[in-house]
């Protein structure tokens, strides 16, 4: 998923003027990067979620997924995120949002997160290279695990 942007059919369609004339040669005309980047955010929480719980792991998130150095930190981002994309249009919060607690964002409170994008206290900005870390994270840590 991560590299789906970066494949030779996608970049040869925006750079032979493929896309159409009123709209720009850019990848955002095709896909919009923010949109691919909260299908990929909720996909590794529901690869995660479904390990957890073929795999029976008992006790608190991110502690039963043996979480090492910053990983936990990273997962409760990706919880945080998910529900933003899969509940909240794109990563942009609203009231409903923050009438459930939440792992790491709060609101109107700017937060760097170990992806190295930022949440501004209402809107999320990240891009392939932060989904790329999460992929990284959550590959990490279901590698830790015996197959089932």
């Amino acid at each position: 998923m991560c590299e789906f942007i970066e494949h030779p059919d996608v970049q040869n369609t925006i750079t032979t003027k493929m896309v159409p004339v009123s709209m720009p040669p850019d990848i955002n005309a095709l896909v919009k990067i923010s949109v691919w980047v909260g299908l990929g955010i909720v996909g590794l929480w529901a690869a995660l979620d479904a390990f957890a719980e073929r795999a029976e792991l008992k006790g608190a998130f991110p502690e039963r997924f043996r979480c090492q150095g910053n990983e936990g930190q990273s997962l409760m981002e990706l919880g945080d995120i998910r529900n933003l994309y899969a509940h909240n249009y794109a990563g942009e919060a609203d009231e409903e949002y923050f009438n459930r607690p939440r792992y790491v964002l709060k609101r109107g409170k700017v937060t760097q997160l170990t992806c190295g994008g930022q949440f501004d206290g209402h809107q999320l900005s990240a891009d392939l290279r932060h989904l790329r870390y999460y992929v990284c994270i959550v590959r990490n840590v279901l590698e830790r695990f015996p197959y089932i």
